[in-house]
């Protein structure tokens, strides 16, 4: 019955006390936000983290929610500032073990241990990932959560074309990585 009803007749219940609102949004969208989260991050474990922080923050803020706006780009919204906190954190943390590096010496250099995967959907999912930030979180936004570029807009706090052109570019940079890869004609 709960896949019957439209977001804001769930959300609209959730403000009313019913749990199963809630819940049948989370079942609805938990797992093309997780995508975009492991797409971000890179990591499964912290993706799942930052999908309950992103619910948590949700559930702790559903009075802001304007209900003008389409949910699913409202909790992307809040997955992409999860992220961007997740980001900042990392960078803290990583400059306080440069720091101790430098003071007490580096360590031998291990060796690549990263395998070369022949299938397409991996390739890309490489190549996705030498993006710069802002424009693997389009490209994420637009193709895995298929949210549309004024939402995208939105949730990034940039103009429209702003949007556009990093997406313009993100698809420019991912042709470019696959032809370094062998693998040519992709449009």
């Amino acid at each position: 019955m709960d896949s019957l009803l439209d977001d804001y007749t769930l959300f609209e219940n959730w403000m009313k006390g019913d749990t199963a609102g809630f819940s049948a949004l989370y079942e609805r969208y938990k797992n093309r936000v997780f995508g975009f989260l492991v797409r971000m991050t890179g990591d499964r474990e912290i993706a799942e983290d930052l999908l309950q922080d992103t619910f948590l923050a949700a559930m702790r803020n559903a009075q802001q929610f304007d209900r003008e706006r389409n949910f699913l780009s409202w909790i992307f919204g809040i997955a992409h500032k999860r992220t961007i906190d997740y980001f900042r954190h990392v960078k803290v943390e990583n400059e306080h073990l440069l720091d101790t590096d430098r003071s007490l010496g580096k360590g031998p250099d291990l060796p690549d241990l990263g395998l070369s995967n022949k299938r397409l959907n991996a390739v890309i999912n490489e190549a996705v990932k030498t993006l710069e930030p802002m424009q693997r979180e389009v490209f994420l936004l637009r193709e895995l959560g298929d949210v549309p570029f004024k939402d995208i807009a939105q949730i990034m706090n940039c103009p429209i074309n702003t949007a556009l052109g990093r997406m313009r570019l993100a698809l420019k940079n991912i042709r470019k990585e696959l032809k370094k890869r062998g693998i040519h004609g992709l449009q």
